[in-house]
């Protein structure tokens, strides 16, 4: 098949470069859908890596994509796309655009591909310091007093991991993934985890220093036992920074428990200082709690010059439904749009690039595709729910919101 047959209005190119693990162990086609291909619990060694790579559920998946089939498992990308927003899909899409008509036309018939993996995303475990909001215990291990407590702990422990060994399975990936371009780090927080200093140090080894080391990351701290990840960072030419950061001062300290906002600044200046060849960008997840808020948010850090004015990447939450933006009231939806096309004014005045102009322009739209206003009731109970949990009163702090 040539690749300008492709239909990109629906295909993915994730199933020939990426490989997703989840902190379960299972493998899935990216850490936005449902669609798995194995796990690594059950045999966690190389050969597995291998089968899964080529087994029948990934190559049914290259085979729809190829057809032009929408798996209904992606509406996540789809529905962002349909309001404007650029996607994993997209954005995925224009990153490896140079390798598709190469990986297309050497894909076989039952859907087998010759190349491995270019792009590591392995979520080794749920450590995390914060307990924020609009996340869960399957994703932060300082859930799961609280989770207990709400019956919803996705195991018996604390903490999960992707496999009993995660530092085999770090030498493994490296082996087999021998044309390895880019290493997305996330978690929990990647940078409290031990397993992602094994992987920077045998990168290091490798002398893999070109490979782009990409980190969604709370930047809560910049030590891990006796070591400074700036120092390591100093020895890799391309590193991006995505901060997550969903509000200023107490704002942002209530919907990311454990957050201090200051030394966030502080950790922030102090990489811009060590490692001024990083990319730093804010990464906001878009809710109900800062929806208002957004655009202050962004002027604040670039006004501060801890980022550029393009440096943003903005995270549109789906679930918990009662979070998502869409949940809001009539009138609740048109002070945002108001909030967000003074932001936009801001942002053109500022010569903006249009990407990020067109990523703002795309929440008024998506603000509007549903009315989800019923689960309003739901968001209430939820908030005061956890407000009673952790002491915390949010119509105190969000009151100049909820005038």
């Amino acid at each position: 098949m040539e690749s300008s047959s492709v239909d990109r209005s629906s295909f993915c190119i994730m199933p020939w470069v990426h490989f997703h693990v989840d902190t379960g162990g299972k493998v899935k086609a990216c850490c936005t859908t449902s669609i798995t291909y194995g796990s690594l619990v059950e045999e966690p060694t190389l050969k597995n890596l291998e089968d899964i790579w080529n087994d029948k559920s990934i190559r049914n998946f290259r085979i729809k994509q190829l057809k032009g089939f929408k798996d209904k498992r992606c509406n996540g990308c789809y529905k962002r796309e349909l309001a404007g927003k650029s996607s994993m899909r997209t954005e995925t899409l224009d990153k490896y655009e140079k390798v598709l008509p190469s990986f297309v036309k050497n894909t076989s018939i039952d859907g087998v591909v010759e190349n491995k993996p270019s792009y590591l995303d392995i979520r080794f475990s749920n450590v995390c310091n914060l307990k924020c909001r609009t996340c869960w215990h399957g994703a932060s291990s300082s859930w799961f007093e609280e989770a207990k407590i709400l019956q919803n702990q996705v195991s018996e422990q604390a903490i999960i991991k992707a496999t009993i060994n995660n530092r085999q399975l770090i030498k493994e990936l490296l082996v087999f993934s021998d044309d390895l371009q880019e290493v997305y780090f996330a978690g929990g927080e990647p940078l409290m985890m031990g397993e992602h200093y094994d992987m920077l140090a045998l990168l290091l080894e490798e002398r893999q220093t070109k490979t782009h080391l990409r980190y969604n990351t709370n930047l809560s701290l910049l030590k891990y036992k006796n070591l400074t990840v700036t120092s390591l960072w100093s020895r890799f030419e391309n590193i991006t920074l995505s901060i997550s950061v969903d509000g200023m001062g107490k704002e942002g300290e209530y919907i990311r428990k454990g957050l201090k906002w200051d030394q966030l600044l502080e950790n922030i200046k102090k990489v811009k200082s060590e490692c001024p060849h990083i990319k730093l960008e804010i990464a906001p997840t878009i809710s109900v709690f800062n929806i208002l808020s957004l655009g202050k948010l962004h002027q604040f850090f670039v006004n501060e010059k801890l980022i550029e004015i393009n440096g943003v990447y903005l995270n549109l939450l789906d679930r918990p439904t009662y979070y998502n933006v869409m949940s809001l009231s009539i009138g609740e939806k048109k002070k945002a749009k108001d909030q967000i096309d003074e932001h936009i004014f801001w942002l053109k005045s500022n010569s903006a690039n249009h990407k990020v102009i067109r990523e703002f322009e795309s929440l008024t739209s998506y603000l509007f595709k549903a009315d989800l206003s019923n689960h309003q009731i739901e968001f209430e109970k939820q908030t005061k729910l956890l407000d009673n949990i952790r002491s915390e009163n949010y119509h105190e702090v969000f009151a100049d919101k909820l005038e």
